[in-house]
């Protein structure tokens, strides 16, 4: 079966431009900022999800990172009253830490398994944080949490905590390097090495692939960057509970953005975040307000019944 045709670098790069100009050449209004930013948002997530999906391991459990790295900013700016900047960055490193206990106990595990253990793992820093009252408040959460700084640079500044075309921007430039760090990843010995173990792990171990280190590295790197995108989206809310971060929709939509948009071209889970989202937030809750969630599901299996490779693959083989 020949390998399917991915979209040129030059497509990808169209888009970027198209993203970056639209708000300067069409002033619309905020909502359209905030649905776009968060698109942005998810558009990484779902690029975290597949740096780990690439070598072959299915997650269903990567809201656990996301709400790690959310409470880790929280509470490091609730305490210290240090910088959203700042924390977000430290915070992203509970993802980690969690990341290495996920990476000791399922290591062993593969597919279906792996989903199912990943899910209920969620579970653990749930429950130690929605009882753990003295340091996080429990269910009841934080209010109030410091919001985005303002940057200035001379006579012009961009308030990232309020104003959502500047937070546009800020996510869009994070989604951006996200996806350029994965192009990078897919082209490196590297991202041929964790592919290798998607294939066939046991072909890819006789070459001297060491498929737990190269599986682990992919994981803590997934692991950081949902961290941080928990952290910039509590910072951008301005509050935290445990309900808000560890749920399976933070785990469901980078697993469905990656599939519809495609997981083998580096842009394709952006792809998919960036149709999937405003569609529905945009499209079928305004127009569909009682049936959107089934529209939404009825898109998503059509996509994968005639695209199963995702709508980036544009060559069917034959």
């Amino acid at each position: 079966m020949p390998a399917k045709a991915q979209p040129p670098s030059v497509l990808a790069l169209a888009a970027a431009l198209a993203l970056l100009g639209w708000p300067l050449l069409f002033p619309v209004a905020p909502l359209y900022y905030q649905v776009f930013g968060m698109a942005c948002l998810y558009a990484t997530l779902a690029l975290a999800w597949n740096l780990y999906a690439l070598s072959g391991a299915l997650s269903l459990g990567h809201a656990a990172f996301f709400g790690l790295g959310a409470y880790g900013s929280a509470l490091l700016s609730h305490y210290f009253q240090w910088s959203p900047l700042l924390t977000i960055v430290l915070g992203a490193l509970a993802s980690v830490a969690f990341g290495v206990l996920w990476g000791l106990f399922f290591r062993r595990l593969r597919g279906v398994y792996l989903g199912l253990a990943s899910l209920a793992a969620v579970e653990i820093p749930k429950v130690i944080i929605d009882n753990w009252d003295s340091l996080t408040y429990g269910s009841m959460g934080i209010m109030g949490l410091e919001r985005l700084p303002v940057l200035s640079l001379g006579a012009w500044e961009a308030a990232l905590g309020l104003d959502l075309k500047a937070q546009y921007y800020l996510l869009l430039i994070l989604v951006l390097a996200a996806a350029l760090f994965s192009k990078l990843t897919m082209e490196s010995r590297w991202g041929w090495a964790l592919r290798a173990l998607r294939e066939n792990e046991t072909a890819a171990t006789a070459i001297g692939i060491r498929a737990n280190r190269e599986r682990a590295k992919a994981l803590l790197g997934s692991a950081y960057l949902t961290g941080v995108c928990g952290g910039l989206y509590v910072h951008i809310l301005g509050l935290i509970e445990p309900a808000l971060v560890f749920n399976l929709h933070v785990s469901a939509l980078p697993l469905i953005f990656s599939l519809f948009g495609g997981r083998t071209w580096f842009f394709g889970p952006v792809l998919g975040a960036l149709i999937l989202y405003p569609l529905e937030q945009l499209v079928l809750q305004p127009l569909f307000p009682m049936v959107h969630a089934g529209i939404y599901g009825v898109v998503i299996i059509l996509t994968i019944l005639f695209f199963p490779q995702g709508i980036s693959v544009w060559k069917k083989a034959t």
